[in-house]
């Protein structure tokens, strides 16, 4: 494989087919053995394009979207709380397709996601990540989010087990 350039930017309406496609990268069909334990993307996000294109269109967060020419590789998003007292603050989460991880492209979404929520005038951004993801753990404290708290059983696995998940917090 040759010098990879990955460019970031902002979801847009007619990206659903593509964020479906890089979400679903991480299915095998089997969810006793998906690659991505901790966010079962197949059974989380609906696979109806229409509908993802329809949330890039409303103004209540944002979606970054990674990609490798055409090739949607990863996304990170956020989601603004819709009540007066907590309109400030935005829930978030990130994703890179398994053959592209480890490659510096989760901290070009974060990063960029960030950035999208301070020019929004949000505040603080809040995410949450298995005890057990240090790949993501370790994203995140890189970035500036701090852990504030465990939840305790708070993720059902597939096969039944539950895990805990850290509660991460970041100041804008």
């Amino acid at each position: 494989m040759g010098i990879m350039t990955i460019s970031v930017r902002k979801a847009v309406p007619g990206d659903g087919k593509a964020i479906i496609e890089c979400l679903n990268d991480s299915c095998n069909g089997s969810c006793n053995e998906c690659v991505n334990k901790y966010a079962c993307n197949n059974k989380f996000f609906p696979q109806d394009a229409m509908f993802i294109d329809k949330k890039l269109s409303m103004n209540n967060g944002s979606t970054i979207v990674a990609l490798d020419k055409d090739l949607a590789v990863g996304l990170a998003l956020f989601t603004v709380n819709k009540f007066s007292k907590t309109r400030h603050r935005a829930e978030c989460g990130w994703f890179v397709r398994k053959s592209y991880m480890k490659q510096g492209i989760a901290t070009k979404l974060v990063t960029a996601l960030i950035k999208e929520a301070k020019k929004k005038g949000l505040k603080r951004l809040e995410a949450e990540s298995a005890v057990g993801n240090e790949a993501s753990l370790r994203l995140a404290e890189k970035l500036g989010f701090k852990k504030e708290g465990i939840k305790q059983k708070a993720l059902m696995l597939d096969n039944g087990k539950l895990e805990d998940t850290f509660i991460l917090g970041r100041i804008l």
